[in-house]
């Protein structure tokens, strides 16, 4: 006589046949495939909105870049063009007729032809000529980078001077 208590034990093909059966079930429902329709309509669709969503983002994030690109270069142009101006400043202390002064007219000229080409050139463009040029005239860029320095450390020099009087 078999015990009515315990439940009977399925088989592993058993369990796998009524999952099957449950999985079909769910899917076989109207409710069920009618969801899935819907979804199987809009996937290419939302796909596409996504698509074009992303797209704008990303031209608009180009269009900000490049609206803060050219206001750094701008204010990169001025400050270069007011560095211009000190140095010519400065070299005007050495005297008319020195080699300083004529040395400081030099690089100023130099560095307002740069920050013009910045104001009027994109960044890549004025970058590799920079660069360029670094590397024909190397005693050009060392000379002024010399000569920026004597200027800057005379300007201290006057600044500190005019301090303790």
């Amino acid at each position: 006589m078999a015990d009515k208590s315990t439940p009977a034990k399925k088989s592993p093909a058993a369990k796998r046949t009524s999952f099957k059966t449950v999985s079909e079930a769910s899917v076989n429902s109207p409710a069920a495939r009618a969801s899935l329709d819907k979804t199987d309509e809009r996937g290419p669709d939302l796909g596409t909105q996504a698509r074009a969503k992303a797209e704008k983002l990303a031209d608009q994030a180009k269009v900000a870049a490049g609206a803060k690109a050219d206001d750094v270069k701008d204010k990169a142009g001025h400050r270069i063009s007011d560095t211009a101006d000190t140095i010519r400043n400065a070299g005007r202390e050495f005297g008319a007729d020195s080699y300083q002064a004529y040395a400081a007219d030099y690089l100023a000229d130099s560095l307002n032809k740069a920050a013009e080409r910045i104001r009027t050139h994109d960044l890549e463009g004025v970058a590799l000529e920079a660069s360029a040029f670094a590397r024909r005239n190397p005693a050009v860029v060392l000379g002024g980078a010399a000569l920026l320095g004597f200027a800057a450390a005379r300007l201290l020099k006057a600044s500190d001077s005019r301090g303790r009087a």
